[in-house]
């Protein structure tokens, strides 16, 4: 990889228009881009064809980032969207699994992937998805809509054919619901 300043730099220029360097931006971040996708579906069609409607997502929207070093968020939150998209058609149950990206409720640092930091966060990813699975399918489906697919109140609303009023409260119960299991007083 890169060092910061020269991916700085690639994202500047590619924010620029220079086509040469969005390419060399896509291909530092395929790894990273499957890796998410991979952790939503292990379907090497699906994984190109997401990874395909990234590259064309970042292309189109580049020029609307605007700090570069927002980029990586920036970039999952694409990926997340792009999933959500991509399985949104189908009529299968919700798990909090099948939305990438949902154990990434904390800032990713260097130190992510030590050892003993990367056990603690997949124990604690394992508790929360425990805990999410609990809830109630209509709320678990707003819960992963909502906190992993990056869906409005309103997004979720009109797909699953509520209120947004009812998402508001469905979510509001479940937080509560989470928070009572995971931290217990």
């Amino acid at each position: 990889m890169e060092n910061s300043y020269s991916f700085k730099s690639l994202i500047n220029r590619t924010i620029s228009g220079n086509r040469e360097a969005f390419e060399q931006l896509i291909l530092s971040q395929k790894n990273t881009i499957s890796f998410q996708i991979s952790r939503v579906t292990k379907c090497r069609e699906d994984i190109e064809d997401i990874s395909q409607k990234v590259a064309i997502q970042v292309y189109q929207r580049i020029g609307s980032l605007k700090y570069p070093e927002a980029f990586t968020s920036w970039l999952k939150t694409i990926v997340s969207r792009e999933c959500s998209r991509h399985f949104k058609s189908s009529d299968q149950s919700v798990s909090i699994e099948d939305v990438p990206g949902y154990e990434d409720y904390f800032h990713e640092t260097d130190t992510d992937y030590l050892p003993h930091v990367y056990a603690e966060k997949a124990e604690q990813s394992k508790e929360i998805t425990k805990a999410v699975n609990k809830l109630p399918e209509t709320s678990r489906k707003m819960v992963v809509f909502h906190y992993n697919g990056g869906m409005t109140y309103k997004e979720i609303a009109d797909r699953m054919g509520v209120t947004v009023s009812n998402v508001s409260v469905n979510l509001f119960r479940a937080k509560k619901r989470l928070r009572g299991e995971l931290c217990p007083s």
